[in-house]
């Protein structure tokens, strides 16, 4: 098109001003900075969020079975023979609940979170395992004794008692949310063998979950079929089990995009000045084309098409560096992390697709709206004036 044409010669001409070659190079480079900052950034926070569900999915159940409307699961055997049709390759009963733990000698207690390990975990049915910061809490230590009481009562000859038991504390565990129910969002303070979690609150043999490990990519699929054949338990995939967490994920993202284009923001109101010294010395080659038939929407076009070509500069260069930044960081592992410190080795970052073309969107959208007063101040100029600044 022959807007196009005039536009890159525009363009072109201006290296030849020294000031106004200096203000496009600004504008350029501060594009440039900015897309490349936003897509280390975003890529940064990808390499970490990656790393976040991976980790997720290998700590949390793939499915996990809830009852709906009652304390415990009825026909567990059925739903955990029909998940492991279904592909789950380890399927656990858990029973869970909250309890009173106490230190008899001190007489202190707190709440305590309680859920069924493996009968290996312990070494028999009068031992439990309880997190450090519980048992710092009570003044325990491996060895001692913690008396748990149940949140029920049975009946006796002197009338209603609670239901209590003594456990020897046969370890310590460190505070981690290794447990992924929709109850409670905090970990299990207390580990006791399946029967005698079963016993201390009374579920009759029942569990009060069921947690399911298998493919991740079928647990929608499963998820669908289990909760149509057994309408009385909720079905909850790892996803739904940790959605608070990747809602927060998520909301820091757009936090983070929506802060650092306001680089992209200030770097495209550059283009403003550069443009506006540009039409200052195209007055009267912009006057010479209206004389000569064009219209407002050409001027219009020519000096958006100049500010376009300035912008997409800037930006492909912001993504030339911003992409190999991260590729070079990410491929030989250019910033390492501290082994005690830090659960991964090095700094990653992931390039994600979407999230380049979502800043190229945003910087191409913003450099049109800097450049569309200035263009809009061009197209209105007026012809005769702008030959006589020549004569």
């Amino acid at each position: 098109m022959i807007e196009t044409r005039i536009a890159r010669r525009y363009l072109w001409s201006a290296r030849k001003r020294a000031h106004t070659a200096f203000l496009s190079s600004i504008s350029m480079l501060g594009l440039a900075v900015g897309v490349a900052t936003l897509l280390i950034s975003l890529a940064l926070m990808a390499g970490l969020q990656g790393q976040i569900k991976q980790r997720l999915i290998a700590s949390s159940p793939q499915l996990l079975i809830e009852p709906a409307g009652a304390p415990s699961i009825e026909n567990a055997e059925a739903i955990a023979a029909a998940g492991r049709q279904l592909g789950m390759r380890d399927v656990r009963p858990l029973v869970s609940g909250i309890g009173w733990g106490a230190n008899d000698k001190q007489k202190r207690g707190r709440p305590m979170r309680i859920r069924s390990g493996a009968a290996k975990e312990l070494p028999s049915d009068g031992d439990i395992a309880v997190t450090r910061e519980f048992a710092a809490a009570l003044s325990l230590d491996a060895g001692e004794t913690v008396t748990v009481v149940a949140p029920r009562t049975r009946l006796t000859p002197f009338g209603p008692m609670p239901v209590w038991k003594k456990y020897r504390i046969a370890r310590l565990l460190p505070f981690v949310a290794n447990e992924r129910t929709s109850e409670e969002s905090l970990p299990a303070e207390g580990i006791l063998n399946l029967g005698e979690t079963e016993s201390l609150f009374g579920t009759g043999g029942r569990p009060t979950s069921i947690e399911m490990y298998g493919p991740e990519d079928r647990a929608e699929e499963i998820q669908g079929q289990l909760a149509k054949q057994f309408p009385g338990v909720q079905v909850k995939t790892w996803k739904e089990i940790n959605r608070p967490l990747f809602l927060a994920l998520r909301l820091e993202k757009i936090v983070m995009f929506v802060t650092i284009s306001l680089i992209i923001f200030v770097a495209a109101l550059n283009l403003i000045s550069s443009l506006s010294m540009l039409i200052l010395e195209k007055r009267p080659s912009v006057g010479v084309l209206r004389t000569l038939g064009a219209t407002e929407r050409t001027i219009l076009t020519i000096f958006l098409e100049v500010g376009l070509l300035i912008g997409l500069s800037g930006t492909i260069l912001g993504n030339v560096a911003g992409i190999s930044i991260s590729w070079l960081i990410n491929h030989y592992h250019l910033i390492p992390l501290p082994a005690g410190v830090y659960p991964i080795p090095y700094l990653p970052l992931t390039i994600d697709p979407s999230d380049v073309l979502g800043v190229n969107a945003v910087a191409v959208i913003l450099s049109i709206i800097a450049t569309w007063y200035p263009a809009r101040m061009a197209s209105r100029l007026d012809p005769i004036a702008a030959i006589r600044e020549e004569a």
